[in-house]
């Protein structure tokens, strides 16, 4: 199972990695990204002068500090910088953000500050099949559409993400057979989170009951929808630039009555597209939001709504402008 492993891994890497550049890879402790970390200093030619490591403290939970003790130590066998830092995540959470908002962000800062300071060309990180899976899932339950249903991207900016085919269990075995150690993140046991009883609960009893390779079929699911995603995002990018115009800010200005001419299908992308482009943050955009937007295109006019990051999207007249709040 191992060298099958290590082949499945190199396949993604090949796509995904240049071994000429030099990569930042994310490593919390736990037994996903131990393995990205050693899977990807066998990759590497040379992983001495391409690979840095990162491992953020997010100062949730007592003994954190062992784990940042532990990956630092692993960095040093290999002979490979590292990075490692502290950051309150409970001081930094923002009044509209919940506490898993306020830790992504966070961590993807910390990632891209790193990133740019060891002058890195992207970010390896362990999101695995079951991760997927499980993303697949919360999004389903929570009314996601087609993109939100297409998962996680295999490569978005400068993330990359190798192990996104690959299944937890299948990486544990191969680091048991290579006596490679990780740590277990007591958290991930806590039933409070979302995803915790997704994977501790819900999976299994997919598996169980309807089909064994349940998260396999979610993530494969997943593929296809991001492949048809992808190709109504661009169709719908071309549609924005046909049904808006650049306001003083630089954000879109859109037109009521383009708007109103697209199939609802591509309406609600568009609008998608508007958000993004005003600067609301993609992570953050619900369905809500969409429908809020598209729905200032029809009478009464002169109204406002409220988005994520203190922006606002005012209809005047025949135009939506977004703004400041």
């Amino acid at each position: 199972m191992g060298d099958v492993l290590e082949l499945a891994f190199r396949r993604a890497a090949r796509r995904l990695i240049d071994p000429q550049k030099r990569w930042l890879v994310a490593v919390s402790g736990g037994g996903d990204s131990i393995a990205l970390l050693h899977l990807m200093e066998r990759f590497l030619d040379h992983p001495v002068e391409h690979l840095v490591v990162a491992h953020l403290d997010h100062a949730l939970r007592r003994g954190s500090r062992t784990d940042r003790t532990f990956v630092e130590r692993q960095a040093r066998d290999l002979g490979l910088d590292i990075h490692a830092d502290r950051r309150d995540v409970t001081k930094a959470r923002r009044r509209d953000e919940s506490p898993e908002e306020a830790a992504r962000r966070v961590r993807r800062e910390f990632l891209l500050e790193t990133r740019e300071r060891h002058g890195c060309d992207g970010i390896v990180t362990g999101h695995t099949l079951d991760d997927q899976a499980e993303t697949v899932l919360m999004r389903l339950a929570r009314g996601a559409g087609m993109a939100g249903l297409a998962g996680i991207p295999e490569s978005n900016g400068p993330f990359v993400r190798p192990l996104l085919g690959l299944e937890r269990v299948a990486l544990r075995e191969w680091l048991r057979r290579r006596k490679f150690e990780w740590r277990e993140d007591p958290s991930n046991r806590d039933l409070r989170f979302d995803r915790n009883r997704v994977r501790r609960r819900l999976i299994p009893l997919l598996e169980e009951h309807l089909n064994p390779r349940a998260a396999r079929h979610l993530a494969h699911a997943a593929r296809m929808l991001r492949e048809d995603s992808e190709y109504l995002d661009r169709l719908a990018e071309q549609r924005l630039n046909t049904a808006s115009k650049a306001g003083r800010d630089g954000r879109p200005v859109l037109l009521v009555a383009a708007v109103k001419s697209f199939d609802p299908v591509i309406a609600r992308r568009v609008a998608l597209a508007a958000l993004k482009r005003a600067g609301v943050d993609g992570r953050r955009i619900g369905r809500k939001h969409v429908e809020a937007l598209l729905d200032l295109a029809e009478p009464p006019g002169n109204r406002e709504i409220h988005l994520p990051g203190n922006l606002t999207a005012r209809r005047v007249r025949g135009e939506i402008r977004f703004g400041p709040r």
